[in-house]
């Protein structure tokens, strides 16, 4: 999974990566770069930025335009942002699993002794060989434009932040004038999203003063309205919180969809064809990110998004120590629904729908769906 530094604001993005090699047409679903041009009906690849086989260094930057909508509600709140890294490589890297198909991201859970968490001035994180690991804050104060870091295991220095950005980056084709500079740290004011939907939007980037991308000036093509059938808001929480799989729908398109599940224990990611207009949520992948599927009271977020990319390659790296970059411009729109568990009495759990007692139910001893053997019964949740 590639994880993308963005100063995002809100759940719908809209991004871009710079690539040096090839030069860009004006077909919004082409590729161009080392590897030749790359062009059909359908958006560009959608899943990757370079081929997995380029081990080339290569700089990444993104932009980052959509909106971002609650089902119960309906209101809708644009998102705009940017971030640029010398190190596409680092940013592609993440400690993700595959659960039914789906890519999920866990969150760490750390221990000390017999503790669950990390002690004081610690915090639970994920190492290089994604074990999850207590990591001690740095805490040394720092001027302007400096950060904290470790110089050894224990010794705490300042460093200077190293700017990488691409100057200041302006859009037309919005339904309001946007200009971002660096760091683009901005929130964006009003509701809705800055595009109309399959319209022509423009950026330009006038270039890094010192290190980053060099100008850049593209067209492309944004995403269409998603819009959920029925609304993520009407599903029903005895469906989502039960046993089987958890079907949600859209007004079919012909873009990209990811349908996002988040809980305590991570969140996961399943892509689905618009064209479909359906999806079913495998029960795993809920598990897994609840954690338990016998939790008693769990909150859970859906989320279904569609997503247009586009990749060029008409900008190149300026003092990046690389020669490869790549530029994406992506699109979405997406809606979202939060839901809870039905709260169950000390002792019951939810199963299948149900607060069921599991301190002396034989099929659902101690957790749902432990039966205990036909000789056995269940006692304080224990088969005896």
């Amino acid at each position: 999974m590639r994880i993308q530094s963005l100063l995002a604001l809100g759940l719908i993005s809209f991004s871009v990566a710079c690539a040096a090699n090839g030069t860009s047409s004006g077909d919004p679903n082409a590729v161009n770069g080392q590897n030749g041009n790359k062009t059909g009906d359908q958006p560009a690849d959608q899943n990757q930025i370079m081929p997995e086989d380029d081990d080339t260094p290569h700089a990444l930057g993104t932009i980052v335009l959509g909106e971002a909508r609650a089902s119960a509600t309906g209101s809708s709140s644009p998102v705009i942002a940017a971030s640029f890294t010398p190190d596409g490589k680092k940013a592609e890297k993440s400690c993700s699993t595959r659960v039914a198909g789906c890519e999920m991201v866990a969150v760490p859970q750390c221990r000390t002794g017999s503790t669950t968490g990390c002690t004081s001035g610690e915090l639970c994180s994920f190492n290089d060989s994604c074990e999850a690991v207590c990591v001690k804050t740095c805490t040394k104060s720092c001027g302007a434009g400096e950060e904290c870091v470790y110089t050894g295991t224990t010794t705490m220095a300042c460093k200077k932040k190293e700017r990488f950005d691409a100057g200041a980056i302006s859009f037309s084709g919005t339904t309001t004038p946007i200009t971002l500079f660096p760091p683009y740290a901005v929130k964006p004011d009003g509701n809705g999203a800055p595009f109309m939907a399959k319209s022509e939007i423009h950026v330009v980037a006038t270039g890094a003063h010192e290190s980053g991308f060099q100008g850049f000036d593209e067209k492309f093509t944004s995403t269409t309205f998603l819009e959920t059938d029925p609304p993520l808001a009407d599903l029903d929480p005895l469906d989502i919180f039960g046993k089987g799989d958890v079907a949600v729908g859209w007004v079919a398109g012909e873009d990209k969809i990811v349908v996002g599940v988040s809980g305590t224990f991570g969140t996961a990611k399943c892509d689905a064809n618009d064209a479909d207009g359906k999806f079913s949520i495998p029960r795993d992948v809920i598990d897994e990110v609840l954690g338990s599927s016998s939790t008693s009271s769990a909150s859970l977020s859906i989320s279904v998004t569609r997503q247009r990319r586009e990749i060029r390659s008409d900008a190149k790296p300026l003092n990046a120590g690389v020669e490869k970059g790549y530029l994406e411009l992506i699109t979405t729109s997406s809606e979202a629904a939060s839901f809870q568990s039905q709260t169950c009495q000390t002792g019951y759990a939810m199963c299948n729908s149900s607060c069921i007692n599991v301190q002396n139910d034989r099929y659902n001893c101690g957790e749902c769906g432990n039966a205990c053997p036909s000789t056995q019964y269940c006692y304080s949740g224990v088969c005896e």
